[in-house]
């Protein structure tokens, strides 16, 4: 086994061209044994006594660190001239891998979690901040709060890393290749013009984090540094959350905003300050302590790796967001498998026997079923128009997309009498743009939404056709119930006459008569249509995406 001066260098858990991260162990008295997260600076680095001095002024400050939410450093030094510093070694996933994993597996992680790690990071935060010597402030700033450094334990800690030596690489030009882009889209503006900082750098970073988990996509990222700059930059207040999750309530709205206010004069004023919000925001959130509970989705997306430890990440993760919606029901499995347990499917499942109809399509992927979202709010105003910047470039649009409605293809249906097929759904913007979708206003209100950034977007909306009255039942007979199935490519989350009825494929069973039906995508807009339901018969809707 190799050795690092008194550690035992056991498994390598990442490495990048700044650093490496090693699970090692160090003997203590009587033969007892700890194990630590190793980071190792690369050998050239100590070379340079600028970046020694900082990484030793640093570490020395990160070593006074104790709190439950910091990933704790136990020492600081170095082994024929290469610095390392031990850290609490963390077994879990950082909150990149947590995303990605839950995106792959097609998990929702919830607000109420989203919420809730947050806050965590936010406690850790305001513990560092306020941490004095003698009275004395001592100032101390992350830098780099980003989801490469919320470290998430398999028994669902959430603790921040790295505080020792964010500064001394960053303002020592110690990065890896390929990973400014990546921490520039976590900077608050005055960090990315190079200003001085204080405390109110990492809430906007932090800010930036939870946004992202709210919204299901990057906020500032784009295709190269320079528009990631610019976005960074360029003072436009960013749409909230909400514009591409309903379930964002208005109070989770403006507590993210003002983390994001561009002038620190006007953000939230501390770390201490956004936990308490975010906590009050919780208690609302969270039916059961189930919601927010990280350690049950830890070993939901790694049931067999719960042994695994992660050290601090030596360069960022790409990472994906995804949409956060409510979690299913208490014993569902949200993979689907637990639809036959809810009484509203189990309904539809009838009503399509009844019909002699198929009970679902088989090639459908499978998805979380989501609870409904919160009632219909107001659409907000005309966001301003972004503001171009002489420092950096502006990217161009990858390309408008446009979602279109058209009959589903189904062995042994027919489509309903009024369906409409190929109708364009709204233009949404240009992938990476942090712009919200044109989309018409939340169901049941059929007004139009807010007008796209960009003036010169126009959105293209086709307004809804009423379909042919449906056959009516023989009097004194009941009317059958007619099924409503929606699949969508991509996925989408699907309203029936205003009530969120979770995420596609969706099977519903409806009364005759006319239904309106809206499919959203936090990426891709939102359509709205009438769909008239045929009593004993199933109707099949699909709102298929294509690139323009």
């Amino acid at each position: 086994m190799r050795t690092f001066g008194k550690y035992r260098l056991v498994e390598l858990l990442a490495s990048g061209g700044m650093a490496d991260v090693w699970r090692a162990e160090v003997a203590g008295a009587a033969g007892v044994v700890k194990e630590v997260a190793l980071k190792r600076v690369r050998g050239e680095h100590g070379a340079r006594s600028d970046f020694v001095r900082m990484f030793i002024e640093e570490a020395r400050l990160a070593s006074r660190l104790t709190h439950a939410n910091v990933v704790q450093v136990f020492e600081f030094d170095q082994v024929d001239g290469r610095y390392y510093i031990a850290m609490e070694l963390v077994r879990g996933r950082h909150l990149g891998q947590v995303v990605e994993r839950a995106r792959e597996a097609g998990v929702r992680l919830g607000l109420a979690r989203a919420v809730h790690a947050c806050a965590e990071v936010a406690r850790g935060l305001s513990y560092a901040h306020r941490l004095a010597d003698g009275g004395r402030p001592l100032g101390l700033v992350h830098r780099d709060v980003s989801p490469h450094n919320v470290l998430v334990s398999f028994e669902g800690e959430v603790k921040l890393a790295d505080f020792g030596i964010a500064r001394a690489m960053s303002q020592g030009g110690l990065t890896d290749p390929g990973t400014v882009k990546g921490k520039l889209a976590y900077m608050a503006p005055e960090q990315a013009r190079g200003a001085p900082l204080d405390a109110r750098a990492d809430v906007f970073a932090l800010g930036v984090v939870l946004w992202e988990l709210c919204a299901g996509r990057r906020l500032f990222a784009r295709d190269s540094e320079a528009a990631t700059l610019a976005a960074v930059l360029e003072g436009v207040a960013p749409p909230p959350p909400s514009a591409w999750n309903d379930e964002v309530p208005p109070e989770l709205d403006a507590l993210v905003l003002a983390a994001l206010e561009h002038d620190p004069a006007r953000r939230t004023a501390s770390a201490g300050d956004l936990a308490t919000a975010l906590s009050r925001v919780l208690l609302r959130l969270a039916r059961a302590p189930e919601d927010w509970d990280l350690r049950a989705l830890m070993h939901r997306l790694w049931p067999d790796g719960t042994a695994a430890p992660v050290g601090p990440a030596s360069q960022p993760t790409r990472v994906q967001p995804v949409p956060l919606a409510a979690e299913p029901p208490a014993g569902g499995t949200g993979d689907g498998a637990g639809a036959a347990a809810d009484p509203e499917a189990q309904a539809a499942l009838a009503a399509e026997a009844a019909a002699g109809a198929p009970a679902g399509d088989a090639t459908a992927p499978t998805r979380t079923r989501i609870a409904p979202p919160p009632p219909a709010r107001r659409s907000r105003g005309r966001l301003r128009t972004a503001l171009a910047i002489a420092s950096a470039a502006a990217i161009a649009g990858a390309g408008a997309a446009a979602l279109r409605w058209r009959p589903a293809a189904h062995a042994g249906g027919t489509a309903a009498p009024g369906a409409r097929g190929d109708s364009p759904m709204v233009d949404a913007p240009a992938p990476g743009a942090a712009t919200p979708p044109a989309a018409v206003a939340r169901a049941p209100a059929p007004a139009p939404g807010p007008a796209p950034a960009d003036p010169a977007q126009t959105a293209r909306t086709s307004p809804a056709v009423a379909a042919p009255a449906a056959p009516t039942a023989a009097p004194g007979e009941p009317a059958r119930p007619g099924v409503l199935h929606v699949t969508a490519t991509p996925w989408a989350y699907v309203q029936v006459d205003g009530q969120g009825v979770g995420e596609t494929p969706v099977t519903r069973s409806l009364a005759p008569g006319p239904h309106r039906v809206r499919v959203s995508h936090p990426r891709y807009g939102a359509r709205e249509l009438i769909v008239e339901i045929a009593p004993g018969r199933r109707t099949d809707r699909h709102a298929n995406l294509t690139l323009r």
